[in-house]
């Protein structure tokens, strides 16, 4: 007899053990949780990363703009994410957009940020950033719109949620 059918044999004894089962749920629990945590990581990355690449959009985000994103993330999320956490984030997301550009990086955050809700809740920070100072200027703009191709959204939509961001 092989040790899978020796397994399988006792496998219904095993499985009225108490602490048994209290150890499979454990495990399926921080699975769960683990993958939670994933997901949010991906989503919030990809949310500080669109806020970057606006603000980078006229060749540089200066210390203040930084500090503003942060400042304004850590304010939007009620304080589920802390500062230091979206620090960590705009030093990553920095040199990815070097990299690759941010039409490339525009593109991955839609393929990370598939659910509707959540893209637009992006596209919002991501026009409010571009509203600094209370004007879009012409390279945030087309930052802007270059998100709007990468979520497939129609002039209509980018108009409502601009009109939104804009307060």
């Amino acid at each position: 007899m092989g040790i899978q059918k020796s397994l399988a044999n006792v496998k219904s004894a095993v499985q009225e053990i108490p602490a048994f089962n209290q150890m499979v749920e454990q495990a399926e629990a921080q699975e769960a949780e683990q993958s939670a945590l994933e997901a949010r990581a991906m989503w919030l990355g990809a949310l500080v990363e669109a806020a970057y690449i606006i603000a980078q959009a006229d060749g540089s985000v200066s210390d203040e703009e930084r500090g503003e994103i942060v400042e304004g993330l850590v304010e939007l999320t009620e304080r589920s994410v802390s500062a230091d956490e979206v620090v960590d984030m705009l030093d990553r997301v920095a040199g990815a957009v070097e990299e690759e550009g941010a039409k490339a990086r525009f593109a991955e955050i839609a393929e990370i940020v598939s659910d509707p809700e959540l893209r637009d809740a992006v596209y919002l920070v991501a026009c409010a950033v571009a509203w600094k100072g209370g004007g879009i200027g012409e390279k945030q703009g087309l930052a802007v719109r270059a998100l709007k191709d990468a979520f497939g959204y129609g002039e209509g939509k980018h108009q409502t949620l601009l009109a939104k961001a804009r307060g």
